[in-house]
């Protein structure tokens, strides 16, 4: 996979192009990360607001996100990680006008030249900074964070906004399972307001949400030999290879066409690597390899846990990123 230099077009700014005046832009929606380049609060964390009902918690962490004066950065820069460093690139993969967008449990639907503040917040269940205990409350909490200003005044703050603002122009997500479920009743609206409906796609898992699946071109494991990486930046990377095989032509970016090109990579791609047998580690384990790493220097969960893997051992993915984000928290106190 070739990747654009990073200083071609700055990452979440509207590529240059010849268009015709009134032809459709392409509006790329990509799921934001825990991990960040900034150290975060502590008064910026969802997971400090347990003690408030649902509908205070969202008042008082909308008051925090706005206190005047604070530090911030472009959106674009505060990300991290392997998801984010292919996000950033996905605004320049497409021959097309198109704008990068974020899809934050933080902040709400942003453009990704949003001035923000580094804060920790998930639409995940379970997670320290989990902003519900089940869809229902993640999606009344995306639903109140639609109804703030945000850090863009005047810019759309949903699906629903982005695509009645822009009816002719495509809009494609790209989203993990549990965003997809957070932002549902929103994408379900959204999709009323194209003038064509086969212009707003989802990249991501099929049937995280049964009501979205006729707007779902589906990402499997089959399609990681084909595109690289591990299996969280998956989603993030089909979506690279798709835009990258469309052209300036809008009917290219039809939902149709992008799910035939997507059938087509899981169909050609090469078969997964016989797996490695490798000795399963305890938490204690994983934690006692993870620590001294971390506070090393900077590093990421991906790397460390291809480094583990290629000394013999085994963790699963979503366990090791569990206890690195504890300890790596722990760390930058």
């Amino acid at each position: 996979m070739t990747e654009a230099t990073a200083d071609e077009h700055p990452p979440g700014a509207a590529r240059e192009s010849n268009r015709a005046e009134g032809s459709a832009r392409v509006h790329i929606v990509v799921t934001c990360t825990n991990r960040k380049s900034l150290a975060v609060p502590a008064d910026l964390r969802v997971g400090v607001l347990s003690e408030y009902l649902p509908k205070q918690r969202l008042a008082e962490w909308l008051r925090r996100l706005s206190e005047p004066g604070q530090p911030s950065t472009a959106a674009a820069s505060l990300y991290a990680g392997e998801h984010w460093a292919a996000a950033r690139q996905l605004a320049t993969s497409v021959r097309a006008e198109a704008q990068l967008w974020v899809c934050s449990a933080g902040y709400g639907l942003i453009p990704a030249t949003a001035q923000v503040r580094p804060y920790a917040a998930t639409f995940t269940t379970r997670e320290a900074d989990s902003v519900g205990r089940r869809a229902a409350e993640n999606r009344d909490w995306w639903r109140g964070l639609s109804e703030w200003v945000g850090p863009e005044p005047g810019a759309p703050r949903s699906f629903y906004d982005l695509a009645r603002t822009n009816p002719d122009d495509t809009i494609i997500a790209v989203l993990s399972d549990t965003y997809l479920r957070a932002c549902s009743d929103d994408l379900r609206r959204a999709a009323g307001q194209v003038s064509d409906p086969q212009r707003l796609t989802i990249v991501g898992p099929a049937q995280a949400d049964p009501n979205l699946d006729e707007l779902v071109v589906g990402v499997t494991a089959l399609m990681r030999p084909a595109v690289g990486g591990s299996l969280l930046a998956l989603n993030v990377r089909v979506a690279q290879r798709l835009l990258g095989l469309v052209n300036a032509d809008p009917g290219t970016h039809r939902r149709s066409h992008l799910r035939a090109l997507a059938h087509e990579l899981a169909a050609t791609a090469p078969p997964p690597a016989p797996r490695a047998h490798r000795e399963r580690m305890t938490d204690d384990e994983v934690k006692a390899f993870i620590r001294p790493l971390a506070a090393a220097g900077p590093t990421s969960a991906t790397r460390l846990l291809r480094q583990l893997r290629d000394s013999g051992k085994s963790c699963e993915q979503g366990r090791f990123k569990q206890i690195f984000d504890a300890i790596e928290l722990d760390v930058r106190r």
